[in-house]
């Protein structure tokens, strides 16, 4: 029978020490690494919060704690109600690595000329306007810039499919889907729209002492429309470090609704070139109109005019010296009681500039607006009709001038009444905080 051998107490203490310490160092070398993770996480919040690339993410930062704390006093502190944390993550994300995508691509885009983008959450209407930026001509050396309200995965898989262009996208961080319940979305203490004063005062709601011109209490939904426009062009003129350093910067305004023709690059290209000698004292450049011209004809033909926010608010190009004029005159912009971004340039551009501002505006336009619903119009959204007649005028179109000509200069000057929908302070602070 065989013998058992015999163990060897010395060797068994010794092999049970050395599993001891080999889990003592694994325990620590955890620990370590937890610490690590979560120091680099906060440290990562904090220069979002710091640095210019991630300055819309630290600036997702909501007064909530106290229902009269001011946005504007306090922009380093990132509070986002539960329901949207994972939203804020994204957006932080996203501000943190500000990144051209495509950039590998078309490695030869100018950084003198971008098209800027105001979108929310339309898809149906952003399809329809990507179908028609890639047939225009230059798109390809042209910088997108889209500037979002609304995070949602579908929009953002939409914008990342773009292929035809250099793009690259910012997040307004003052949205009404990160401020749900507080300003500047609609805190549920705020005074209804309808309300009188005095009732309002009785029931203590935050903004009694504040309606409009007109009795009414401010509305979330209207107010962040222009503090979007504002912010946007504050960020790309004076943030953005892909734009910031450009001296002779010109920036086209569009919306998620416009739809361009292909020669719209091309056109804005040519006005701009021939502003100093056929309109030398326009503070702006328009390819978009509302008026009804013939293509066949008259494909060449500018004019001039004073800027009027129902005339000349569509396909605008800004350049820098238009925007140290309306950063001059940003109290006036941030205080005249008009929710709406384009009363409000006229109003600081008639009564404040330095001379009222002048439009050189393409008479055939180059933009055109597909939307039927949105803010002020609810129902049924088929923008297809409206492209098909568009297209349809475009094709017997005389597109791509060599040259342009100057037509019936204008000077009509009206200062527009206010529409009211603007007289909360909060909103003023607010505004005033993009230009500081």
């Amino acid at each position: 029978m065989k013998k058992l051998r015999r163990l060897n107490p010395f060797r068994f203490h010794r092999s049970i020490k050395l599993i001891f310490e080999i889990f003592v160092i694994i325990l620590v070398l955890s620990l370590f690494t937890f610490v690590k993770f979560h120091y680099i996480k906060s440290r990562s919040v904090k220069m979002a919060n710091n640095e210019s690339t991630g300055e819309a993410a630290a600036a997702v930062t909501a007064h909530s704690q106290h229902p009269n704390q001011d946005p504007t006093k306090s922009p380093e502190v990132i509070r986002v109600q539960p329901m949207n944390d994972s939203i804020f993550h994204l957006i932080n994300k996203k501000q943190l690595n500000v990144k051209i995508q495509n950039e590998k691509q078309f490695p030869n885009f100018t950084q003198n000329h971008v098209i800027l983008i105001q979108i929310h959450n339309r898809l149906l209407y952003l399809n329809q306007l990507f179908d028609s930026m890639k047939k225009v001509k230059g798109i390809d050396e042209t910088l997108v810039i889209f500037s979002h309200d609304f995070y949602s995965d579908e929009l953002n898989t939409l914008v990342e499919s773009v292929d035809f262009c250099p793009v690259l996208q910012i997040f307004y961080p003052h949205s009404i889907q990160l401020n749900p319940d507080h300003f500047p979305g609609q805190d549920p203490n705020d005074c209804p729209r309808d309300i009188s004063k005095e009732n309002a005062k009785q029931t203590g709601c935050l903004n009694a002492d504040s309606p409009d011109a007109f009795g009414h209490y401010r509305e979330a939904e209207f107010t962040q429309v222009k503090h979007h426009w504002l912010w946007k062009l504050s960020y790309v003129f004076d943030k953005l470090e892909y734009t910031k350093k450009a001296a002779d910067l010109a920036v086209l305004l569009l919306e998620e609704d416009y739809y361009l023709a292909p020669d719209a690059l091309h056109m804005l290209k040519l006005m701009r070139q021939q502003k100093s000698s056929l309109c030398p004292q326009c503070s702006i450049v328009s390819v978009g109109s509302y008026e009804t011209s013939d293509y066949a004809t008259r494909s060449s033909v500018v004019s001039t005019n004073n800027w009027i926010s129902d005339k000349h608010n569509m396909g605008m190009s800004i350049d820098r010296e238009a925007w140290s004029q309306l950063k001059a005159c940003a109290e006036t912009f941030c205080k005249f009681d008009d929710y709406n971004w384009d009363w409000s340039l006229q109003f600081s551009g008639m009564t404040c500039w330095k001379a009222p501002i002048q439009v050189l505006y393409a008479r055939t336009s180059r933009v055109f607006h597909i939307g039927q619903c949105g803010i002020h119009h609810k129902g049924t959204c088929d923008p297809s009709k409206i492209v098909e007649d568009v297209n349809q005028q475009l094709a017997g179109a005389k597109l791509f001038p060599s040259e342009i000509s100057l037509e019936s200069v204008g000077g009509v000057k009206m200062v527009p009444k206010p529409n009211g929908g603007w007289g909360d302070p909060r909103d003023h602070k607010l505004c005033m905080s993009f230009i500081q």
